[in-house]
């Protein structure tokens, strides 16, 4: 699970809050944004894009459980 906060409003609070109730759990706190997606659209983008980015040929991508 990724999960992102913005530093200017709930920042670690989003990730740590994320990792009650998930066991895989990737935090990302954007340091200039109370609206992410408004105020830190390129930083938004790349947590994305690292986030969702293959890993190898096949998709082997560690998030992933065997089987899927």
């Amino acid at each position: 699970m990724l999960a992102i906060g913005g530093a200017e409003s709930s920042g670690a609070m989003i990730p740590d809050t994320m990792k009650l109730v998930a066991d895989d759990v990737e935090g990302v706190v954007v340091p200039n944004g109370h609206w992410v997606a408004e105020q830190a659209p390129e930083e938004l983008l790349a947590a994305l894009t690292a986030f969702l980015a293959p890993t190898g040929p096949e998709f082997p991508h560690e998030r992933r459980p065997a089987g899927d």
